[in-house]
């Protein structure tokens, strides 16, 4: 069959932060793309949901690039009319808020025998044994004792899964910004006192859209795909089969639609795809619920930081996003609103069955913390439960996705993994985009380059697919 006889030069599947912005760059080349999404709207994880007047993004979402090219992709789609605000996080952890990244004065303001053990770990540290440990990589940087109380417990809460099994790669990528203080060399106690006369934070800036919440920037993105005569849009639809032809792609999509096209952009689940080539995805993945609750401005005790960390292994909330310290106008006159955000297991949900049913459990926690001060704080509550939202490194995760790529590389090198949830690789939306704009260089055969998205994103591990052999 015919190049001549494509319906798209493009498929891309997942209307994300990626999947957008390749499709733009790929339709400012003059290329047919089609664009499927899931879900009733674009924006992915970037979303955001209005209630009246009320503004709630998918969490705290916020740029916060240095890198050139997405910066000016950021002020291509927006014309230049982009905000900045100041970032501002805590972290909850014995029973008490602190500012993140922690300094020294915060470390000493812990109770005397975890102040001591905390500033023994930084004047102690040893070389890291096991480079794929999670575990070592957090007790090498930051101690044994924040690592207990601190980071073991929301691991585990947080991924679902036991923390002496998870990879290093999860912290350098998760939490690889989160350092007690890059201005101080710990080398000896006298550091540690100096320390002590330095500014209690270092300012870090974001980036953030002047209207609309943070997928105001993805609707105004997708407003520009809609310029071009070979853009389309399938919404509420999914890939229900794909064979290959030739040199081509036949898709079945749910909507009952054929359509035959040149390249496959895959950003969705890559579990999902494995299945559509009649493999087994054995990668794991989070769901997350995200409780957004419209609260009385008076009614709300700590109003400090844009988002807070809860290290309480046993709680429901592991992140906590303040939308006002985003931006003002999120929120009407008098409101302070937030969002909570519960994790869930693909392969052992526990809170996706019935989300409403732990919206009780949030305001406790909520009250407990003294972040509010009663039920009557919150006036409303909608939930918005999101599939694929993390992906899971344990251990060995490597192999399972070099076994994965492998197979879909197999099935055709026409099919191209992008994203957070395709290429099984925390990104940012920043990320995202740069991401999505070497790949589009590349299809376009405007740069051959690979490009090392791992070690670009903060990884540590190459990942190597299985031979043929």
């Amino acid at each position: 069959m015919g190049v001549s006889n494509l319906d798209y030069d493009y498929c891309i599947v997942g209307a994300g932060p990626s999947g957008l912005t390749a499709a733009y760059r790929l339709l400012q080349a003059g290329k047919r793309v089609l664009l499927i999404e899931r879900d009733s709207r674009v924006g992915g994880l970037a979303k955001s949901h209005t209630y009246g007047a009320h503004i709630f993004d998918t969490g705290p979402k916020r740029f916060h690039t240095d890198d050139p090219q997405v910066t000016a992709f950021i002020d291509e789609v927006t014309g230049r009319k982009i905000m900045s605000i100041d970032r501002s996080t805590e972290v909850y952890f014995l029973n008490r808020y602190f500012n993140w990244p922690l300094t020294t004065q915060d470390v000493l303001k812990l109770p005397p025998s975890m102040a001591f053990k905390c500033l023994y770990d930084l004047l102690t540290k040893k070389p890291i044994q096991d480079k794929d440990s999670f575990h070592d990589h957090v007790r090498t940087k930051y101690g044994e004792a924040l690592y207990k109380v601190f980071f073991k417990p929301y691991t585990q809460k947080f991924l679902r899964w036991d923390s002496e099994d998870i990879h290093s790669d999860w912290a350098t990528t998760g939490i690889n910004r989160t350092i007690i203080d890059n201005r101080i060399n710990v080398t000896s106690f006298g550091n540690i006192l100096k320390a002590l006369l330095l500014p209690s934070k270092v300012k870090t800036e974001f980036l953030y859209p002047v209207a609309g919440g943070f997928g105001g920037f993805y609707e105004q993105l997708y407003q520009l795909c809609r310029n071009y005569k070979g853009f389309h849009l399938s919404l509420n639809d999914t890939l229900q089969a794909i064979e290959r032809k030739d040199e081509v792609l036949e898709l079945k999509l749910q909507s009952g639609r054929k359509v035959v096209c040149g390249d496959l952009i895959w950003s969705g689940n890559i579990n999902h795809l494995s299945a559509l080539i009649h493999q087994k995805g054995n990668l794991n993945f989070l769901n997350t619920i995200f409780y957004n609750l419209i609260c009385r401005e008076d009614e709300v005790l700590n109003r400090r930081a844009q988002w807070i960390y809860v290290s309480r292994g046993d709680s429901l909330i592991s992140r906590i996003t303040c939308m006002r310290a985003f931006a003002g106008y999120t929120c009407p006159p008098g409101y302070y609103n937030l969002i909570c955000e519960l994790t869930d297991s693909q392969r052992s949900p526990k809170y996706m069955i019935n989300p409403a049913e732990h919206t009780q459990g949030v305001i406790k926690e909520l009250k407990e913390m003294s972040f509010i001060r009663s039920n009557a704080s919150v006036e409303e509550v909608h939930i918005n439960p999101v599939r694929d939202t993390y992906p899971i490194y344990h251990k060995l995760y490597h192999k399972d996705f070099g076994a994965s790529a492998f197979q879909v590389k197999k099935f055709s090198k026409h099919i191209h993994l992008l994203g957070r949830s395709g290429a099984f690789w925390y990104n940012n939306s920043d990320h995202s985009i740069r991401f999505a704009l070497e790949m589009a260089q590349r299809l376009l055969n405007q740069d051959q380059r690979p490009f090392d998205f791992r070690h670009y994103f903060g990884g540590t591990l190459t990942v190597t697919p299985p031979s043929e052999a």
